[in-house]
Formats: C-alpha cells, sequence, structure tokens
C-alpha cells in the first residue's frame, strides 16, 4: 500500500511532466506521446523471479536516492538564496512535497522488494482450505506451518547472499515478517467453517510459526505477529461487539473483517436481521457506536475472557503448545537453527 504522502507526491511529479511536455511539444517522448521518465535499467540487473530480483540493484538504488534527498537538505539555504525572493514558497512547496516524500518512497521500494523476494501470496488458499472444523484440538499444527518457516528460511538465505548491509538485510527481515502476518491474516478472514477447536487450532499454528520464526532473527517476532493474534481473538466476541472492534482496528480491511463476521454469524447460527446489520455498518463504513454502557471484555493478551468457552479453549492451547516446544526441544530445534 502506497503512503498518501508518496501518492501525493508522485501524482504531483507526474502532473509537471505532462505539463512541461505541453508547453515543450519537442522534448523527449515515448511512442504513445506521453513524457519518457523510464531509466535506463543495466543490463546485468536480472529481475527474473528465478533471481534475486536484482536486489542488490534495489538496494543501491534506495541508498542513491537517500544520498540525493541528503544534498538537498544540504543545500535547502543555499537554492533559497539563489532564487528570487518571492519565489522562495517554490523551494519550500518542493521540499515539503518531494524531498519529504523520500522516506515514505524507500520505505515502499524495500517492502515490494520483501514480497518479491518472500513470495508466500499462494498461502492464502492453504490457510483458508485447511481443516478447521476439527472435533479435538490434538497435538499437530498444520502443515502449511512447516511450509511457510521453509520459505522464511529460504528468504533469509537470499538475503544474506544479496550483497546488501546487515542493516538492510535486519530491516527486509522485519518486513518479511510483517509479510507472514498479511497472508496469515488473509488467510483466516477466508475461512468459511470452523469449531472451537478449530480457533485453537489456529492459536496453536500462530505459537509454532511464532516459536519457528524466532529462529531465524534477532528481531522479537511476537509483536510482530500480534496482529494475527488479535484477529483469532475476534472469534470470541460477543456479536454485539463487532460494530465497535472493526473500528477500532483500522489495521484489517474490510473484507477481512467482513470475512470474520459470516464466520463467526455461521457458527454461532446469529440471526440474518443481526449479520446483515452488522455488515452494512461495517461496509459503508458507519461504525458509530450505540449508546449503551460497553462490557470491558477485550485485551491484548491471552488473558482475555470474551466468553465463558475461550476458559477451556486457552487451556487445550496453552497445553498443546507447551507439548510442540517440548518435542522441537527433543528434536533439537527447528532445522537451520
Amino acid at each position: 500500500m502506497v503512503a498518501d504522502r508518496l501518492k501525493a507526491a508522485l501524482t504531483r511529479i507526474t502532473h509537471e511532466l505532462s505539463e512541461q511536455r505541453i508547453r515543450s511539444p519537442n522534448s523527449s517522448t515515448s511512442v504513445n506521446g506521453t513524457f519518457d521518465v523510464t531509466p535506463t535499467c543495466p543490463s546485468i540487473t536480472n529481475l527474473a523471479p528465478n533471481t534475486t530480483f536484482g536486489l542488490k540493484e534495489r538496494c543501491n538504488g534506495v541508498e542513491s536516492i537517500l544520498q540525493i534527498a541528503q544534498i538537498l537538505h544540504q543545500s535547502r539555504v543555499h537554492l533559497q538564496s539563489m532564487i528570487l525572493e518571492n519565489n522562495t514558497a517554490l523551494v519550500d512547496e518542493f521540499y515539503i512535497n518531494v524531498v519529504d516524500a523520500v522516506p515514505d518512497l524507500i520505505e515502499h521500494i524495500h517492502r515490494t522488494t520483501a514480497k518479491y523476494l518472500l513470495n508466500i501470496n499462494g498461502y492464502v488458499e492453504r490457510i483458508a482450505s485447511a481443516k478447521w472444523e476439527a472435533k479435538d484440538l490434538g497435538l499437530e499444527h498444520n502443515g502449511y506451518v512447516d511450509l511457510l518457516l521453509g520459505e522464511f528460511k529460504h528468504y533469509k538465505t537470499r538475503l544474506a547472499h544479496g550483497g546488501i548491509r546487515k542493516e538492510v538485510q535486519d530491516l527486509l527481515l522485519e518486513y518479511g515478517l510483517d509479510n507472514v502476518a498479511e497472508v496469515f491474516i488473509e488467510g483466516l478472514s477466508r475461512v468459511k467453517r470452523c469449531t472451537n477447536e478449530g480457533r485453537a487450532l489456529m492459536a496453536l499454528d500462530l505459537q509454532v510459526l511464532i516459536n519457528g520464526l524466532q529462529h531465524f532473527t534477532s528481531l522479537n517476532v511476537k509483536p510482530k505477529l500480534l496482529i494475527v493474534e488479535t484477529f483469532i481473538k475476534a472469534y470470541y466476541l460477543p456479536e454485539t461487539e463487532y460494530v465497535h472492534w472493526a473500528r477500532s482496528h483500522p489495521e484489517y480491511t474490510k473484507s477481512q473483517i467482513t470475512g470474520l463476521v459470516n464466520l463467526v454469524a455461521t457458527m454461532n447460527n446469529w440471526k440474518r436481521k443481526t449479520r446483515l446489520e452488522v455488515l452494512e455498518k461495517i461496509e459503508t463504513g458507519n461504525l458509530t457506536l450505540r449508546t449503551q454502557v460497553r462490557p470491558q471484555i477485550y485485551t491484548q493478551d491471552f488473558n482475555c475472557k470474551p466468553r465463558n468457552e475461550w476458559n477451556g479453549t486457552k487451556e487445550r492451547v496453552r497445553f498443546a503448545c507447551s507439548a510442540v516446544k517440548q518435542r522441537l526441544r527433543f528434536k533439537g530445534g527447528l532445522a537451520g537453527r
């Protein structure tokens, strides 16, 4: 997702280039008549999917952009002194609308690079189609968890051999964790049927995934995947809470929240009218709270008790997670530790 400041800067640049083309019709143009500002990519850069997608070149490009921005900031006073007094506002406008958007551009480039290198979008359907209608919670997590850990291990290896600085590797690992969380949530939001034990299995899968990812990075993984934990715990909210919950969590898309509500409504046998009312408020963005005293039923940790049913489920998840940790310890940890 492109930040608003970056989007505005790109729109502004495109508009100014278009105006320049109109003022200078003899300027270099592309075959379709638009102003050609496409840079020539060096022939040594290979952006094919079976390579590192030009990882080193992308990172070098980011360093160049950053260096230019730093030079521009250092030269600001000098540039203003060279321009007529009545035009100094143009310089300020350029810095505010373009130069100040460079950090957003750099983040966008790095996040896009991480998504190319850690290509796990196919796991959305794997997660959605897992067997969530379990009758009993065993000690085994779903197979997609191990596959995701394998993908992340390969991702870390590609970064380590990509010829980029360690701090950039760490940043891309962080963005990789964000990608994993995003895919996990998207997959869960597409689940059609689920039992209470299936919900507990989701929590077990998440815990095993967190434990596994922690072997591949020095970053604290759990806070990065807290967004998934929060989504899973929302399955236990009473039906009167979902509109407020949706308003309180803009980090989730409307489609993800709609998927969550549809699943809960189906499994808990909501009245059709109730489901439609909740979905309509979410879809239209009408998330105004009703005038009522809201019970304090939701917190940011697993000690919350939104429903009595969560108590037993929580204990089963805790026991299963403990057993999985013991098994991993016995085996000497995950491969690649």
